[in-house]
């Protein structure tokens, strides 16, 4: 794979505090709609995890990090209409999705941070 400059990570939930509000609410207390297990992963049922923001700042080391909502996307991720959530490299030259929906959707095999920065990186090679 070619070099990467950026990792988007993608969540299938809206940003802007409307946005995390609605996504909270339907999923902690009306227990309708569905889930973005990268949410999941990333977050409980309050706060932040941890474990992510260490994941995040490990890579931030050598790529830009781009953590982001599907309604806030550059126009370049949109136009390629990936499924939500996803893990996306850029590089100089294309796009490319390195974790997929499937991934994410196949929950028991991923499930934590610790098994996403392993499917992660084992992608990369």
């Amino acid at each position: 794979m070619t070099q990467l400059k950026t990792i988007y990570f993608v969540y299938d939930a809206d940003g802007g505090i409307l946005g995390k509000v609605k996504y909270w609410v339907n999923k902690n207390i009306l227990k309708k709609g569905s889930a973005c297990e990268l949410c999941d992963i990333t977050h409980g049922t309050f706060f932040v995890r941890d474990a992510w923001l260490k994941f995040v700042a490990e890579l931030e080391q050598k790529y830009k990090v781009e953590v982001l909502h599907r309604n806030e996307l550059p126009t370049k991720v949109q136009e390629r209409n990936f499924l939500f959530p996803c893990v996306i490299g850029e590089s100089d030259k294309e796009l490319k999705e390195i974790v997929n929906r499937v991934a994410f959707k196949d929950f028991e095999n991923l499930s934590n941070v610790t098994e996403l920065r392993e499917l992660f990186f084992e992608k990369l090679l």
